[in-house]
């Protein structure tokens, strides 16, 4: 009898969670996906003494960002967009942007003035893009409804929060009806200036931000497709 009555219980637990299913309750992917992450030091011996941490710098690293859906973050990743901007998701992505009035930040110093400007973007589990020479290449084309063209500036976002917003590799996306390879050069990037100067973890990514036209007026008014975003190898810099 007890038993039935625990069992008539649980059951009712459940159905009520399930009933509850609507109310989404937000969570951070670097928290969700921590046990998919692997240890850069090895652990300690059974029995002997257990170092302590000698920097800041934290000793988790993400997966090889090529062994992620094979480099596929358009795939792998989970997309949103800001105001103004609206994907259309499918095998090729379209997105529709259309001109906002401007926020204004007071005391910007970055040349490239992003934190204005409406982006859109991916999040997905931390991924390494550090351990090898990598490039983002984006395939694409855009289609303007005035005489303006999309420019795609690139920026990455570690689990802590930082963003590589010191230098943000960039490419004009041309206004055609083929498709076109772009590459986005992801070396020597790892470093933040707004709102303060900081090191990004390349070892550590879970976001990726494309911005259109940031600074610029009126910017881009038109659709641009994006067939491909994948992490591709890096080719050797020329001495």
């Amino acid at each position: 009898m007890k038993k039935g009555i625990i069992f008539s219980l649980i059951t009712g637990f459940v159905v009520g969670l399930a009933s509850c299913g609507v109310q989404l309750q937000s969570y951070d992917l670097a928290d969700e996906y921590a046990v998919g992450l692997h240890n850069q030091e090895e652990p300690a011996k059974k029995g002997g003494p257990i170092k302590e941490e000698e920097s800041e710098k934290s000793a988790l690293i993400g997966v090889t960002a090529r062994s992620f859906y094979g480099g596929d973050l358009k795939r792998g990743g989970i997309w949103w967009a800001s105001k103004g901007i609206y994907i259309e998701r499918g095998d090729t992505f379209a997105i529709e942007v259309t001109p906002v009035e401007e926020d204004s930040i007071a005391g910007a110093t970055n040349p490239v003035v992003i934190e204005n400007t409406h982006p859109f973007g991916a999040t997905f589990p931390p991924i390494d893009l550090i351990k090898e020479p990598v490039m983002l290449k984006v395939i694409a084309r855009a289609e303007s409804k005035d005489t303006s063209s999309a420019v795609l500036h690139v920026q990455l976002v570690d689990a802590d929060g930082y963003k590589t917003n010191a230098k943000l590799p960039s490419n004009r996306i041309e206004n055609s009806t083929a498709f076109k390879e772009y590459f986005f050069d992801l070396r020597d990037i790892y470093n933040q200036n707004v709102p303060e100067k900081h090191k990004v973890n390349g070892a550590l990514i879970n976001g990726l931000q494309f911005f259109i036209n940031p600074g610029e007026t009126p910017g881009f008014n038109g659709i641009i497709y994006i067939s491909e975003i994948r992490v591709v190898p890096a080719p050797p810099i020329a001495k």
